[in-house]
């Protein structure tokens, strides 16, 4: 993985885009429908750079301490499906990705979000 790739739209490498996805959580969850389709599309990754995008996305994300999050009656809900460590967590969303064929994922899938968005 080439971590000095260049963003198509912005003046940011991979590894710089990386450290600031987790920045959102201060406002909202991160969906995986979010950081995947940059990957892709905004670096032009493929294959196992992709996934190693997509492996050190989340890895920053729960570094800051996200959790995984799905959406329920317009509220954030904890999902226990994926585990409670960071890389049993990394390793069963990417798993269930790539068994989907590596598509990029829609607004329904997994988010990430801290506690305190939980219940809201």
């Amino acid at each position: 993985m080439d971590w000095s790739k260049r963003h198509r739209g912005y003046d940011m490498s991979a590894a710089e885009w990386i450290a600031l996805v987790p920045n959102e959580l201060a406002i909202d969850a991160v969906g995986l429908w979010q950081v995947i389709p940059v990957g892709r599309h905004e670096f032009e990754l493929v294959d196992e750079d992709l996934e190693e995008f997509t492996k050190q996305a989340l890895n920053s994300l729960l570094t800051k301490g996200a959790i995984p999050v799905t959406g329920q009656d317009q509220r954030w809900v904890a999902e226990q499906q994926y585990g409670t460590k960071p890389e049993e967590i990394i390793e069963n969303v990417v798993k269930k990705w790539l068994s989907k064929g590596m598509r990029d994922p829609d607004v329904g899938d997994v988010w990430f979000a801290t506690a305190d968005f939980l219940g809201n």
